[in-house]
């Protein structure tokens, strides 16, 4: 199985971070935007630091990029409230996006600071993420399935751990080389009425299945976790990588408020929450994952070969 270093959501941020939706125009105030996500295991990722945009201004990162941060991030005690055991600082070597200056491999189940201060100001961004369990998809999926075969595409994972819940995960369908003559049937369709069809193909290529809890998988006696594979989220016929990402917190109630934002919800839009951000002194992301990695070929069924 391949490991695989992934954007959870490839335009997670480029909507709802940018745009003033949530702000009446006319009293739009400025506010710093953060990104980025810790993986289990993995090195320190980077940190992406902007500002918001005025709604009727085309948002470009590198326009509203913000140089000249101090950013940290911090391994913590025990908790968000614990002392810091650790910090690593960060150096800004393009705009609005910060390096670490150390080495570190981000430890499983532990909780870590997101810091940002500035030397002009006493504004001061602070987050904290606690990071899932490691867990590994087992052997046994297909290395070839038919698309809508009776055969149905399984993944048994072991199982994760998140403090206080059960785990929740994002799984993403990831295609290398991602053409209109391998969609599949529904995908096709929705292409050919597409009005911007070269950017609906690039987002297809990693294709999201939206939250999907740990009850909706099956128990097995092993103590494995068994998910059988929606079809509706196989987009391209070919080699796929399927990506298995058991989430934190603060990328639960991202992604499950932009949800609603987006269309996924029957609230009117009065009724509609704003996007759930866990920052303090800014908007954004500072979220964690764990995650796996595994391929498998989808082909056709013989009725739609031609």
């Amino acid at each position: 199985m391949n490991k695989n270093f992934l954007l959870l959501i490839p335009i997670l941020l480029s909507s709802l971070l940018v745009s003033c939706e949530l702000y009446p125009q006319d009293d739009y105030e400025e506010y710093y935007v953060v990104e980025s996500y810790m993986m289990a295991n993995n090195p320190l990722p980077n940190v992406r630091l902007s500002t918001t945009a005025p709604a009727n201004e085309l948002y470009e990162f590198e326009e509203f990029a913000v140089n000249n941060a101090n950013v940290e991030v911090r391994l913590l005690e025990t908790g968000a409230n614990s002392s810091v055991v650790e910090q690593f600082t960060y150096s800004n070597l393009a705009p609005g996006i910060y390096w670490a200056d150390q080495n570190h491999r981000i430890k499983p189940t532990r909780t870590y600071q997101l810091h940002i201060s500035f030397d002009d100001s006493d504004q001061v961004i602070t987050a904290h993420t606690t990071i899932p369990d490691t867990f590994r998809i087992m052997p046994g999926t297909p290395e070839t399935v038919t698309y809508q075969s009776e055969e149905q595409l399984e993944l048994t994972l072991t199982k994760s751990f998140y403090p206080g819940r059960q785990n929740i995960y994002v799984f993403n369908v990831i295609t290398q080389e991602p053409s209109a003559e391998s969609l599949t049937p529904l995908y096709a369709d929705l292409f050919s009425d597409s009005e911007q069809p070269e950017e609906d193909l690039i987002l297809l290529s990693n294709n999201s299945s939206g939250i999907i809890n740990e009850a909706n998988f099956q128990d097995n006696q092993d103590g494995t976790i068994t998910l059988s594979y929606p079809w509706i989220g196989i987009a391209f016929y070919g080699v796929n990588n399927i990506v298995a990402n058991a989430i934190d917190d603060n990328v639960y109630d991202f992604v499950r408020s932009q949800q609603v934002q987006l269309g996924g919800s029957t609230l009117s839009p009065g009724e509609i929450q704003n996007v759930i951000y866990h920052v303090e002194g800014g908007l954004g992301v500072f979220g964690s994952l764990a995650t796996d990695t595994v391929t498998t070929f989808v082909s056709q069924p013989s009725f739609n070969k031609q």
